[in-house]
């Protein structure tokens, strides 16, 4: 009988052990996983007949997958190659052009496209066409962009070993560092940039709506609105979720290189001084400039900025609260699913990465199916579908964020405190706060993300609620005025900042 107790009592022990774990685990899965699973629940009630049809696009659908994917590809070769070429400049190099140039792109990561595009479509109105097109969305896609491919290969060059640096110069001038050296060795950083881009762009149909171009994804959304069917709706993401998955292979390289400690340059290379002046003032120059401007056309009086704001209150209360919701949400699971990205191998990163891949639309559409049911209660047509799908996009970033910074950490550390004090004892005084500076930039960036969501938000909005990112959307379309142009510095200073944080909070040394 001794025995029989002692072992319900380890089992029990055991169970309260990791019933935190597994809270944390499903809570993840809940908000990451669970609408992309409804792609896979609604094969098995869907026709084979039919899911292949719109699985496999042909006639118009089939053009106009054509077109996004090459439109996807241009950006992000463009925002590859000119991305790259300025953070080259940058590179070991302490001017305050090379210091602009990082501020500007960190600060300019989160602007959504659309932001990008208010700047843009008074300057591009004077082309023929009044600017619509392909070619218009693409420049505007690409600037939105080009932090992205920037930052993955300043991050990749920060820790170039410098005595192959040095041993190259022994052998040859600059030219031939760049060609013989750093090229190759930033093959990989280009890569990823590259497909990190290609991935961002084949999913957001914001800059080619907004320029009268059909992409891909406004199909889907289309479709959806039209029919209201989930099934349709996921079958028809099946495209985009393989050339999503494709794209990823390459960053998951990339990110398990950059998991460690990055290291300081100090020497120079030769300027490349074009390319970062055009980051900047694509980045963050003509941006401010084309608001200012949208608000000095109108001549406004100083109280007509408070009536804007007050008119858009709801929707700015609404935007703030959802995203501070979403970033307090992904805490808990961030720290404890953040241990199998580390150490899970390929198999726990891809269960973490995989929902990235899946278009605002489908995201979107999953929630709906999932949470549109006859029972007791629902979030479905309340507020909480906004975090839901903000968190059904970003939560793997929050995790992954908070990875990398598990990996910077001493292992000997934790290792110690297991040792030499139970578990949660471990937990709570030694390796959550060394976790701490990680798990909060993980939430600024869920944060400075969610402001500014739209393709899924659009879907899953409650009546009569709204964002300031839908508000401002609507807006565009009827062309940039004053009250648009408050309203965009307003999520612009909001992103900006909540960005700025993540990035002061991942420069502490762990």
């Amino acid at each position: 009988m001794s025995v029989y107790r002692l072992r319900v009592n380890d089992v029990r022990h055991a169970v309260l052990r990791r019933l935190p774990t597994a809270l944390a685990i499903g809570l993840f899965a809940l908000m990451a996983w669970a609408p992309v699973a409804a792609w896979l629940a609604v094969t098995v009630s869907s026709p084979a007949a039919e899911a292949w049809r719109l699985a496999v696009p042909d006639g118009r659908r089939l053009q106009v997958l054509g077109e996004t994917v090459f439109y996807a590809l241009g950006v992000a070769a463009a925002a590859s190659v000119i991305g790259s070429a300025a953070a080259l400049y940058c590179w070991r190099r302490r001017s305050l052009l090379a210091r602009a140039a990082d501020r500007m792109a960190v600060l300019a990561l989160p602007f959504p496209p659309y932001l990008h595009a208010l700047a843009w479509l008074p300057l591009l109105a004077v082309l023929p066409g009044g600017g619509a097109g392909w070619w218009s969305a693409g420049w505007v896609q690409t600037l939105a962009m080009l932090p992205i491919a920037f930052g993955l290969t300043r991050v990749a060059m920060a820790r170039l070993d410098e005595r192959w640096i040095e041993a190259a110069r022994i052998y040859g001038d600059d030219r031939r560092l760049l060609v013989r050296v750093l090229v190759p060795m930033l093959a990989a950083p280009a890569l990823a940039g590259f497909s990190s881009v290609f991935l961002l762009t084949l999913v957001d149909p914001s800059a080619p709506s907004l320029f009268s171009c059909s992409a891909y994804p406004l199909e889907i959304f289309a479709d959806f609105s039209a029919r209201h069917d989930p099934a349709r709706a996921l079958w028809m993401s099946t495209p985009l979720i393989l050339a999503g998955l494709l794209a990823l292979e390459p960053v998951r390289r990339y990110w398990r290189a950059l998991a460690q400690r990055p290291a300081r340059a100090r020497r120079e290379l030769a300027p490349l001084q074009l390319p970062v002046l055009g980051i900047g003032a694509a980045l963050a120059v003509v941006p401010v400039l084309a608001l200012f401007a949208a608000i000095a056309r109108q001549a406004w009086p100083p109280e007509a900025f408070g009536s804007a704001l007050a008119l858009a209150w709801p929707d700015l209360w609404a935007s703030t609260a959802s995203a501070c919701a979403a970033a307090v949400i992904i805490l808990p699971a961030a720290v404890v699913v953040s241990r199998y990205a580390v150490g899970g191998g390929a198999i726990g990163w891809w269960a973490i990465a995989a929902p990235l891949a899946a278009p605002g639309a489908l995201s979107g559409a999953g929630l709906i199916w999932l949470w549109n049911r006859d029972v007791l209660w629902t979030p479905y047509g309340t507020f909480w579908m906004l975090p839901l799908a903000a968190l059904a996009r970003f939560a793997p970033l929050a995790v992954l964020a908070v990875a990398a910074w598990r990996s910077r950490l001493d292992p000997t550390l934790l290792e110690a405190a297991r040792i030499y004090a139970p578990p949660w004892r471990a937990f709570v005084r030694v390796e959550l706060p060394l976790l701490a500076p990680g798990v909060a930039a993980g939430a600024a960036i869920v944060f400075a993300l969610s402001l500014a969501e739209l393709p899924a938000t659009v879907l899953v909005v409650p009546p009569g609620g709204g964002t300031l990112a839908l508000r401002l959307y609507n807006y565009l379309h009827y062309g940039a005025s004053g009250p648009v142009a408050v309203l965009s510095l307003c999520l612009m200073c909001g992103t900006a900042s909540a960005t700025w944080v993540a990035v002061w909070l991942w420069r502490r040394v762990p």
